[in-house]
């Protein structure tokens, strides 16, 4: 059955304090039938007193926020990560090319081209949607402080995923902009001026978040597919989080946990079911929410018939693949392979519109498994050996013979080829790691967005941007 959608709309109030506009949950029916969230009709005006005095609808006010990003529409509110970090941030690392090269979508041809401005409507798409929903996570870690009515479970589940899920979004804000500021409360006024805060700061927060997400999860997930955070999911953002900081033991324990935890199996599954809703692979999925769709990705990126891709794989993406490389083979399309054989196009997704068979991949275990890897082979000669073995899972998988790498810079660049080809076109892997190992210039950071910019006079540009 498809997912009934149901949009409740609410705002949240405090008497002489704040207004919080927030959308309570959406109630989402899993194909099993099976209600994602049980929830009551609240009234449409309700006071945060009032929705945070029974489970239903605190888990409403956060069960919203997925809700939220999922239906807000690429080109419209923006998509924040899914595919907007897929397409756009592919074009930012030479993963894609925007093929129009028209004057009907110059902010597209920005990113294209890595020629961004500040004015780029879709830049500020990724600062908005980020702060949007940070605002709303810090309203429900207000509203859980002063909650009655509530059982301690879920009030604790909540904070959980309301810390997992601030730091998520700073995670993608931090890449992307560097310096941001750091909004911890709704307090308007305390906030609408604040400076950019070092990148150091948003990452020790990131840090502190997740690991009291951590404390708060729970290993089983709290719905009967894994579209809740739950234990491991804070963990593997954390793992990716020690990794970009150079905190090389740290991360292969986080994802040396997942790994061994028995949850997402003994190894992985096979690369046609990696995408589908009930991945085997999938740490945390995000289910599309708007009728008769499935991912934008599926959407946006597949081609019919013979024309030619919007979004094409560049040359230098296409030929990153080893010969034999399953990947190209499963995850590759070609829309005229005998005429045109470079218009290619990322298929990982198969489903565009239709009856739901497909959920966002957030989180998936191949990168805990090359996480653990790059984290061992940073730590020296000693862990060479088990960094090359977890390597070879996914080359396995994919076809291919073990890495014939066997001094620690070859290892390194083999693992930094094996994330290549492993996560093109998916959340915008490729940029940040092209990033983190400094691989591009300065530019390598967005502009901060120029509404923000005249908004709030103490912001300062990036300097490549000035």
């Amino acid at each position: 059955m498809k997912s009934i959608l149901s949009n409740i709309n609410c705002l949240f109030s405090k008497a002489g304090s704040r207004l919080l506009a927030v959308c309570l949950a959406t109630i989402m029916l899993l194909s099993s039938c099976e209600k994602f969230v049980e929830v009551e009709d609240p009234p449409h005006q309700l006071t945060d007193d009032k929705v945070f005095t029974s489970d239903n609808s605190a888990t409403s006010a956060m069960v919203s926020v997925y809700i939220a990003m999922m239906n807000d529409q690429f080109g419209n509110s923006g998509s924040f990560v899914c595919f907007s970090m897929s397409s756009l941030a592919g074009m930012s690392a030479n993963e894609l090319t925007w093929t129009q090269n028209n004057t009907t979508a110059p902010t597209f041809q920005e990113f294209s081209d890595r020629k961004l401005t500040p004015e780029n409507t879709y830049v500020y798409a990724f600062w908005r949607d980020g702060y949007k929903y940070i605002y709303r996570l810090n309203a429900v870690l207000e509203g859980l402080k002063t909650a009655t009515g509530m059982t301690e479970e879920v009030k604790t589940q909540l904070g959980g995923e309301a810390r997992f899920m601030r730091a998520f979004c700073y995670f993608y804000l931090v890449n992307l902009f560097g310096d941001v500021p750091l909004v911890l409360n709704t307090n308007y006024r305390e906030n609408m001026l604040l400076p950019r805060t070092p990148a150091e700061k948003v990452w020790e927060q990131i840090i502190t978040d997740l690991k009291d997400a951590k404390g708060m999860l729970k290993a089983a997930y709290p719905t009967a597919e894994r579209l809740r955070p739950n234990l491991y999911t804070a963990s593997a953002l954390l793992a990716r989080t020690y990794l970009y900081t150079g905190k090389w033991q740290d991360a292969e324990q986080e994802a040396d946990g997942i790994i061994q935890s028995g949850v997402y199996g003994s190894g992985l599954p096979a690369l046609n079911t990696v995408f589908k809703k009930s991945s085997a692979e999938a740490i945390w999925q995000l289910q599309p929410v708007r009728a008769n769709s499935n991912t934008t990705e599926g959407a946006q990126f597949l081609v019919l018939g013979t024309t030619r891709p919007n979004y094409e794989l560049t040359p230098q993406m296409l030929s990153a693949f080893e010969l034999g490389d399953n990947r190209k083979t499963e995850w590759v399309g070609f829309s005229d392979p005998l005429n045109n054989p470079t218009w290619a196009f990322p298929a990982k997704y198969k489903a565009g519109t239709g009856a739901l068979t497909e959920y966002y991949v957030v989180f998936r275990l191949a990168e805990q498994f090359l996480i653990r890897s790059e984290a061992r082979a940073m730590q020296g000669a000693a862990k060479l050996t088990a960094a090359k073995q977890d390597l070879n899972v996914l080359r396995g998988r994919a076809g291919l013979l073990p890495t014939l790498a066997n001094d620690q810079t070859a290892v390194l660049t083999a693992i930094a080829q094996e994330r290549r080809v492993e996560f093109f076109a998916e959340f915008g892997h490729r940029w940040l790691d092209l990033k983190r190992t400094n691989k591009v210039n300065a530019e390598g950071l967005y502009p901060v967005p120029g509404p923000e910019m005249r908004a709030n006079p103490k912001l300062e540009q990036n300097e490549a941007y000035k």
